[in-house]
């Protein structure tokens, strides 16, 4: 069952309202891309002997998003639009735990679906800075090495920012960090970092 946080809710309630999308000025409102992840670090724990990575495979992230009003900020022009994301966090390899509480190694997997509020500042006809917040609601799976296999629901808060290129009214290129609370099966809560590049085509 979903595991969800009161205060967490909240929390981020009250920053998506005062957040402020990943546009240059003219494009048009609605907009689609894709990312993937090229570094993706979790901090799971490992254990001597057992394989562990906590450098991830690959990562990517689908997302649509419309753009909502546009305003001002820090004397730059600034648009918000909101944003709906589904994502996968790529493989890693370390110690989780089992039914029993010790830790096992394993293989676990990270995915999911997010809400944010993305909002883009114009630094130049080209060039916009990128912030994300919102919500995430996640499912990690564990496939242990010794045999059997454990997963675990959670919501929880996102963040991100990045850089976005405009080449011209419909395309542009985009290089993100994106931070992700995460957990695998029993394992302590613990987060991961996708660091990506891609594409959005705005229509």
């Amino acid at each position: 069952m979903m595991k969800f946080n009161v205060r967490t809710m909240l929390l981020a309630s009250a920053l998506l309202g005062a957040s402020g999308a990943a546009a240059a000025a003219d494009l048009s409102p609605g907009y689609m891309g894709v990312d993937v992840g090229y570094r993706n670090h979790y901090n799971f724990d490992c254990l001597s002997g057992s394989p562990c990575e906590r450098n991830a495979g690959a990562s990517t992230r689908v997302y649509g998003g419309y753009t909502l009003g546009q305003g001002e900020a820090f004397g730059l022009k600034s648009t918000r639009a909101i944003e709906v994301a589904a994502f996968t966090g790529g493989s890693v390899k370390g110690a989780f735990r089992d039914g029993s509480g010790a830790l096992s190694p394993g293989k676990g997997k990270l995915s999911g679906v997010s809400v944010v509020v993305a909002s883009a500042t114009q630094l130049s006809d080209n060039w916009a800075w990128t912030t994300r917040l919102g919500l995430v609601a996640e499912h990690g799976k564990v496939n242990y090495t010794a045999g059997g296999s454990d997963s675990t629901n959670t919501l929880a808060v996102t963040v991100g920012t990045g850089l976005s290129y405009a080449i011209d009214r419909n395309w542009s290129l985009n290089a993100d960090w994106n931070y992700l609370p995460a957990r695998m099966g029993k394992a302590a809560k613990s987060n991961l970092n996708v660091f990506s590049v891609g594409a959005a085509y705005h229509f």
